[in-house]
């Protein structure tokens, strides 16, 4: 189950329920791991780091999808495990790393890196978050939140989401999301947060990841432009953030901003920012079904083509076509991934091979021709 799922409330707050809905829905049918070799490959020779989201439900309950992403990719990322929710936090003074723990063991078991998602966001808070956080107390909340959980992994995690999703048309200057930790604390809680958790871990990278910048939409333009003051900002003001999270939750139905989002980049290192891409996938939404796989594979590669040659690292959304996502009226996929429900490849995993061997082979400046 991929956190564009959760998102839409969709996800499951017991872990043994979860486990018990993918081994159903793989008891229905018979798969076997395709050979992953040349994207493995295509990633290497690009000198890319090729991560996916999982968790330890299908770490552990689909060995399918274990092993495919054990040969393929270099790092995993925590996709509902370590988020300031229920399941990490059922109570105010209990942290439950049940879940975490195991997903940092496998990647240790199997030599991949870890990235940590994420310490502060303004969704999916545990139950309890609304009746207990106030304007008194949310700054050590939060502070406590951050300094536990990245204490408890200290040396262990690659980088850390350190605030998701801080910017929102909130009829602000600033563009800063509002609700719930700028109206608590105000908006140095970013400040905060990025401090608080390099003091916790100062080897661990930290980032500040965002959605919906991608787009050739006024919105999108917008939101980019205030990340772009955020981030930059807190690098001059000497915040310890390391890198921006693009996130790609990409729309097949709209373009892509392909000059903005190169000036994007380009000032975003001049600042002395990295950038990862975080959460890469394509919806379908609108997209006549006769359609859909073309469109969705040349999204992906015009997106890796234009913010590819800036990256290191390519975080996948989710392995495969879960059967349990929403779906389209059409009965269609809503988000597709590099591999269908069968895990067997498809066009979107030619296109992202034939990107990475473009990337290998091509500088910046080929790719702004």
């Amino acid at each position: 189950m991929n956190r564009r799922v959760f998102l839409l409330g969709t996800a499951c707050t017991c872990a043994a329920t979860i486990l018990q809905e993918h081994l159903h829905a793989m008891s229905s049918w018979v798969a076997a791991a395709p050979n992953t070799a040349a994207l493995r490959q295509a990633g290497y020779r690009a000198d890319k780091i090729l991560a996916c989201y999982t968790g330890a439900h299908q770490l552990l309950a689909e060995p399918i999808a274990s092993s495919m992403i054990a040969d393929t990719f270099s790092m995993i990322a925590a996709g509902n495990d370590l988020k300031f929710s229920n399941r990490l936090r059922p109570a105010p003074d209990v942290f439950d790393f049940q879940a975490g723990d195991a997903d940092i063991a496998w990647s240790e078991q199997h030599k991949l890196l870890f990235r940590g998602h994420c310490l502060v966001w303004w969704n999916a808070l545990p139950n309890w978050f609304d009746s207990y956080v106030n304007a008194g107390n949310a700054r050590q909340v939060m502070i406590d939140h951050i300094t536990k959980t990245v204490e408890h992994y200290a040396g262990r995690v690659f980088s850390w989401d350190v605030v998701n999703e801080a910017i929102y048309h909130d009829n602000r200057p600033d563009g800063l999301r509002r609700k719930p930790w700028l109206d608590f604390i105000g908006p140095d809680y970013i400040d905060i947060a990025f401090h608080t958790a390099h003091a916790a871990d100062p080897k661990a990278k930290l980032v500040l990841n965002e959605c919906y910048i991608e787009h050739d939409t006024p919105a999108e333009k917008s939101r980019r432009e205030s990340l772009l003051a955020l981030a930059t900002g807190l690098r001059r003001s000497g915040v310890p953030i390391t890198h921006i999270g693009v996130q790609g939750h990409l729309r097949g139905n709209t373009p892509l901003d392909k000059p903005g989002m190169t000036e994007f980049c380009k000032r975003l290192r001049g600042a002395g920012l990295e950038i990862m891409i975080t959460e890469l996938d394509v919806d379908t939404i609108n997209v006549p079904a006769d359609q859909q796989q073309q469109v969705v594979a040349a999204k992906y590669g015009e997106f890796l083509d234009l913010v590819g040659p800036y990256v290191k690292i390519i975080t996948f959304e989710a392995l495969r076509d879960d059967p349990a996502y929403p779906r389209n009226p059409d009965g269609g996929i809503l988000c597709r991934n590099l591999f269908g429900v069968d895990y067997q490849p498809g066009r979107v995993y030619d296109s992202v091979v034939d990107s990475l061997k473009r990337l290998a082979t091509h500088s910046v400046a080929d790719f702004q021709e």
